[in-house]
């Protein structure tokens, strides 16, 4: 990866989203143990792992294809705040079809971005 990928405007917003993905994960540690339901922090945090980390690689990977800068920091905004919402709604009562629509939506655009990668580099195979 050249440095200019690297200091781009682009990928610096990919580092602090996945920071504060990483940072409300980290948060919610030590918040099990004051809740009254410890087992749905575990859920919570559980499901995080299992989509964040796909999340994290995926979308550096997608960054490396020069997407539109506004479509890219739209798609990082929306799943960082579809995480939230999901994981919220392990915690505290939320409508599920706002929770499962977060859910969804933070997986398809992982999906999205996947794709996007697959496409962009296609020529590899």
């Amino acid at each position: 990866m050249s440095s200019d990928i690297l200091n781009s405007g682009l990928m610096q917003s990919y580092f602090l989203y996945s920071a504060l993905l990483a940072l409300k994960l980290l948060a919610f540690i030590p918040l099990s143990s004051l809740v009254c339901r410890p087992d749905k922090m575990q859920r919570a945090n559980i499901s995080d792992l299992k989509n964040l980390t796909p999340f994290w690689l995926v979308a550096a990977l997608y960054v490396t294809t020069s997407p539109d800068e506004e479509t890219a920091l739209m798609l990082f905004r929306t799943y960082v705040l579809s995480r939230l919402v999901t994981a919220l709604g392990y915690i505290v009562k939320l409508p599920k079809v706002l929770v499962e629509g977060a859910f969804f939506l933070s997986f398809s655009i992982t999906a999205f971005m996947g794709g996007w990668v697959v496409y962009t580099y296609r020529s590899a195979i």
